[in-house]
């Protein structure tokens, strides 16, 4: 991957652990200290501690892949130019749709597991289903480029 590709991977995993940390880490602190503390929140944050928790954890877990991802290219040779131009959407789609629809979950109240009759759980479960299918893209494309014969 390109000095570009790679620098703009790094900086958006970079900012999906930071929204998993900050965006999706407050409200899991609320709730934890409200439950476990009987504090009160310092504002109303919706949802439930189990779904704050999985988009806590989201932003970490999908911020670090896409990370992971994007240098893995740089093992076996030059990342073909064609294989970046898609490649790094795919990775970008994939981890900002998981954590974009993990926090919205629990805002709207939702799991967005499968499509039903409700909008707020039918935006989610869309966005889960493009990251997944981009997620899918991006591992392909890193996987077929460290498959390939090393040119020497």
């Amino acid at each position: 991957m390109s000095e570009t590709g790679l620098r703009v991977s790094v900086l958006h995993g970079v900012l999906m652990i930071l929204a998993g940390m900050v965006l999706a880490g407050f409200p899991l602190t609320f709730h934890i200290a409200e439950q476990v503390y009987g504090q009160p929140m310092p504002m109303p944050v919706g949802g439930d501690a189990r779904g704050w928790m999985m988009a806590h954890l989201e932003g970490l877990m999908n911020g670090l892949l896409v990370i992971a991802l994007a240098f893995a290219t740089r093992i076996g040779g030059e990342l073909k130019a064609g294989r970046e131009r898609w490649l790094v959407p795919a990775l970008l789609v994939a981890g900002w749709g998981n954590v974009a629809a993990s926090i919205l979950a629990p805002i709207l109240g939702v799991r967005g597991m499968a499509f039903d009759s409700h909008a707020a759980n039918n935006l989610v479960t869309g966005l889960f289903t493009v990251a997944l299918v981009a997620s899918f893209a991006a591992f392909y494309g890193v996987i077929a480029h460290l498959a390939r014969r090393p040119q020497s």
